[in-house]
């Protein structure tokens, strides 16, 4: 009996032991999965701003009381939180009138308080900068908040960046590291320093960015490596991958400024003189290289790398960091920090902008076939695609192609057609060309699927005029007739509007647009048709514009009765306009998407990514200005398949611009988007060469995005 009592007691002991160890944890503050706040010293701390009663308890596992408060109540600095038998003050870091705002009062309480003045506020709360007192410092960082600055944590309860060098353990006075924004271009001869000893890149959720980090060495160097650490989160709880390629050079020179007075826009194309341009000759980045086991460094230049990251849909917000090491064996000799912002929000995996770039030319052969997919798949993955599709539309392993959200447009069928090719234009190397079977196959496989048909189009002449225009219209009614619908997407670039006219043109005054309207629905005229007349555009002749007004009106008119409206550039038009050109600046290249924008323009198209790899050897570098050239054959230098350009990554991010601008206009209307465009640009040859100003710009919009996001 004894037995049994004592085992009986023992389990009664066990039992309320643990009952009440449950009970401790459940009563007091526990937080919930993923919250990132902290009760201690007799405070929630780490609250990032201002927050209802409601999102504070969201951060604990059990039930919590808030000073009494309901749910919607705001959370003021120093209200009593409590659970079970525990409670502690919630700290609202800049809230010391304990209001639950963080406002001018604030800072106005703080400096009576601080003059010694009889007041009631939180001073921990104004305590922003966490050292114990309150000072005017903590003054100035909460009237820095309150001015949107950023890098700004009120309490520090966010990594913030810092422009700071780091000292690497075996440390290399010798080396210079430093870094800058991905678009600024400058020679490999300028070994000026950026400032920069650490850089922050900036993306949406579903977005991909780059920057570019500068290393410079007093003497010849070799046997070097270099590494970069995924990015992690603030908070330790997410990564992010990262990319290092090494950065190949083309002897040529930078325009900048391309606009050096009033005087180069109104003395037209092709003013590339220094009386118009500012031209620095030398060696400029083009070519990105993954990167080499080892490498090495010639004194006195510098070499440039880019560091790139890619976020996903679910990756959190917040910042994340990562080290770029410099090794010499085992040792890192420099090191330092590159911070990347996450916004809190997503970029759309369709962009809004269409796009076709023509195909890349082969590499290399696999079995004994020109291997092109590589190519195709390097500039989806920028979010471009190209004007035919890896295999053929009929191909069920085209199916997927059609279907990823990020291809925007295809070619269905173009270049020549008919029984006797006498319809459309022979171009691209009969890329596009299908027979007359394979063209009814092709545009039914598409029309079966909607999604598809959206993105599937024509196109069988390039910048036609003079008898070119009578065959487009011809091979409109013969492309019709054979698919028994006018239900198709036609598209024609239009180099110009002038006098190369056919016959009827010249003979009835009529300009080569309004002789084409009705037989193309998908128009794409090169940017300068947004030039107008009035402001010095060429692109047309007076004449036309007199008796049809601006193209910029035209092009509302059509789009007004359903047509879309892509633009092209190429070749031309030329300095001073925006391209893609590798004369340029990386601003002036992503201002082509900001004016995509102000004039409204659903696509673009680009005529080719490898049309000079003819002039790339061992021995030689020529791409002139890069026209049609935006990637590489890694097997030039060593690698394996398509390398892409320091251009090709400026393209990418002017396409993510447009959809920050269209997702912008979709929360708050043109009108206040453009407010902010025209900080960028107010006309084809009125916009900013800098940087600094599209960042700042782009700033803005994504503020617009946070502030208005549902």
């Amino acid at each position: 009996m004894k037995k049994l009592l004592t085992l009986a007691l023992t389990a009664v002991m066990l039992l309320s032991c643990a009952v009440s160890v449950f009970a401790d944890d459940s009563a007091g503050f526990v937080l919930a999965e993923g919250s990132h706040l902290k009760v201690e010293n007799g405070i929630v701390d780490m609250i990032d701003g201002t927050l209802t009663v409601g999102e504070l308890k969201a951060n604990f596992a059990g039930a919590v009381d808030v000073a009494g408060k309901a749910d919607d109540a705001a959370v003021c600095a120093d209200d009593v939180v409590t659970a079970g038998g525990e409670s502690a003050k919630a700290i609202i870091w800049g809230d010391a009138s304990k209001d639950g705002k963080i406002t001018l009062t604030d800072a106005t309480r703080m400096l009576q308080s601080i003059a010694k003045w009889n007041v009631d506020i939180s001073a921990t709360a104004g305590d922003v900068d966490r050292n114990d007192k309150l000072t005017l410092a903590d003054v100035s960082k909460l009237l820095q908040k309150l001015a949107k600055w950023s890098d700004i944590s009120l309490g520090n309860v966010r990594l913030v960046f810092v422009n700071k060098a780091l000292t690497a353990e075996h440390e290399d006075s010798t080396l210079d590291l430093f870094f800058s924004d991905m678009m600024l271009k400058t020679v490999r001869e300028n070994t000026k320093h950026t400032g920069e000893y650490a850089h922050k890149m900036k993306l949406a959720k579903n977005e991909t960015e780059s920057c570019q980090v500068f290393i410079y060495s007093e003497n010849d160097r070799e046997g070097l490596s270099a590494e970069v650490t995924p990015f992690v989160s603030e908070f330790g709880d997410a990564t992010m991958e990262a990319k290092l390629e090494w950065v190949k050079y083309y002897d040529n020179s930078i325009a900048y400024p391309i606009i050096k007075s009033d005087k180069t826009r109104y003395k037209g194309v092709w003013q590339n003189s220094e009386e118009f341009v500012e031209w620095q000759g030398g060696e400029i980045p083009e070519v990105l290289l993954t990167m080499a086991d080892t490498f090495e460094l010639e004194a006195n230049m510098t070499q440039h790398l880019v560091v790139t990251t890619t976020s996903a849909k679910d990756t959190p917000a917040g910042m994340y960091t990562a080290t770029i090491n410099i090794k010499e064996g085992d040792k890192v000799i420099k090191t330092g920090t590159i911070y990347a912002y996450v916004w809190d929000f997503a970029l759309p995996d369709a962009p809004y902008s269409a796009s076709l770039f023509a195909n890349a030319e082969h590499a290399r052969k696999e079995n004994g076939e020109m291997d092109t997919k590589d190519y195709y798949d390097m500039m989806l993955d920028q979010n471009l695609s190209s004007y035919v599709l890896p295999y053929d539309i009929t191909d069920p392993r085209a199916d997927a192609y059609m279907s990823d959200p990020r291809v925007t447009a295809f070619v269905i069928a173009g270049g020549n057609t008919g029984p006797n090719d006498e319809y459309g234009t022979s171009m691209y190397g009969g890329r596009m060309d299908c027979s007359i079977e394979e063209t009814v196959a092709n545009y039914n496989k598409v029309a079966s699927n909607p999604e598809w048909f959206k993105k599937g189009l024509f196109y069988y002449h390039d910048e036609p005029w003079g008898p070119h225009l009578d065959n487009l219209r011809a091979t409109y009614d013969y492309v019709t007739e054979l698919l028994g619908t006018t239900n198709i997407r036609n598209m024609a670039p239009l180099a110009g509007n002038d006098g190369y006219g056919n016959d009827y043109c010249t003979n009835n005054g009529v300009d080569p647009v309004e002789y084409i309207k009705g037989y193309i629905n998908v128009w794409c005229p090169q940017s300068s048709a947004f030039h107008p007349w009035s402001d010095g555009g060429k692109w047309g002749l007076r004449r036309f514009v007199n008796k049809y007004g601006e193209f910029v009106d035209r092009a509302k008119e059509f789009k007004e009765n359903g047509d879309e409206m892509w633009w092209y550039v190429c070749c031309s038009p030329e300095i001073p306009y925006a391209n893609y050109f590798t004369w340029y600046q990386g601003a002036v290249i992503r201002v082509l998407s900001w004016q995509q924008f102000m004039n409204d323009i659903d696509g673009v198209l680009y005529y080719g990514i490898g049309v000079h790899w003819d002039k790339i050897s061992k021995y030689s570098f020529d791409i002139y200005n890069g026209d049609g050239v935006l990637a590489f054959p890694g097997e030039f230098w060593g690698r394996v398949g398509p390398s892409p350009s320091w251009r090709l990554y400026q393209i990418r991010d002017g396409f993510d611009d447009f959809d920050y601008l269209r997702m912008a206009e979709e929360l708050v209307g043109r009108e206040e988007v453009m407010k902010v465009v025209n900080k960028v640009t107010t006309g084809m040859l009125r916009y900013t060469e800098e940087h600094d100003v599209i960042d700042a710009a782009r700033d803005e919009i994504v503020q617009i995005i946070l502030d208005n996001q549902k």
